[in-house]
């Protein structure tokens, strides 16, 4: 009997029983969408009692304990020990809506290599360019390690990256033909502690994408937002020294996503996701 997955199971019990009842919670509307629309209905829903419509993509990396990820009971309980994992819901997604779900990150198992509180990360409408509908789901040309997704279409946000000391939001590409590419990189919450990750305690996830207007929400709180006539942050082409420019968010540069597919992403960690929610946006006054 495996009694490091016993401990990790004890632990999942305790920290699922902070989540609360989240069921009865509906999306927020912060920021520039009290302007622009109100929240309708769910269109997709997944209570996690398998990994069905899911795909999981889990880097290959030795030298640490062995990867789980296992849906049961309404969780989505992902343990990847020093590698990074992507897992990708299956139904493409249209811009006009709103992503939201709860995560619990437990405090890591004493003497377990690999593992920590961080990395609460997320892409949204996210697709392949050279194949929109599958091209994501490719686990040779996807694998789990975070720069195989530097070629992709999409919108990213994450809380507690780099050792819980991040928090950002980007539009993807960040590499066209094998080399780096300038793109929104969006990182002024960077070592606040109050948009950083506390060990066992239920975070409620909310992303949007209403045509261009794009924003990621964490526990009510506004984090990051943009939309077209914006100064942004953008980060040059240059993978040896990271370059800082500010540029107006557009149309012409950075058209708004219209479709694509959502995925959690984590890298070295313990997360307990559950309640996943996709709403429909609707435009005011329509």
């Amino acid at each position: 009997m495996d009694l490091m997955k016993i401990g990790y199971g004890v632990m999942a019990i305790f920290a699922l029983s902070k989540l609360g009842c989240a069921e009865g919670e509906r999306p927020l509307v912060l920021g520039k969408g009290k302007e622009r629309f109100v929240v309708g209905d769910v269109l997709q829903k997944d209570d996690f009692e398998n990994l069905e419509r899911w795909v999981v993509q889990v880097e290959e990396k030795a030298g640490f304990p062995e990867a789980k990820v296992a849906a049961k009971d309404g969780v989505l309980d992902c343990l990847v020990p020093g590698r990074g994992c992507t897992i990708w819901f299956r139904e493409k997604l249209k811009t006009r809506l709103t992503i939201t779900y709860d995560v619990v990150c437990p405090e890591a198992k004493e003497g377990m290599k690999g593992v920590m509180v961080k990395d609460v990360n997320n892409f949204w409408l996210a697709s392949d360019s050279e194949n929109e509908d599958e091209g994501l789901f490719d686990s040779e040309r996807y694998t789990g390690t975070f720069t195989s997704y530097n070629k992709m279409n999409g919108y990213y946000a994450s809380s507690g990256g780099a050792r819980n000391t991040t928090v950002r939001m980007r539009r993807y590409p960040r590499e066209k033909n094998s080399q780096g590419t300038k793109h929104i990189a969006l990182q002024d919450r960077d070592r606040q502690k109050d948009f950083l990750l506390t060990p066992g305690k239920r975070m409620k996830v909310q992303l949007v994408a209403f045509d261009d207007l794009v924003q990621y929400i964490v526990d009510g709180v506004l984090v990051y937002e943009m939309s077209f006539g914006e100064e942004i942050t953008v980060e040059g082409a240059s993978r040896e020294r990271r370059q800082l420019s500010i540029e107006e968010y557009g149309a012409r540069n950075y058209p708004f996503y219209q479709e694509g597919f959502f995925g959690f992403r984590m890298v070295g960690t313990h997360h307990l996701y559950s309640n996943f929610r996709v709403n429909e946006l609707n435009a005011l006054g329509e």
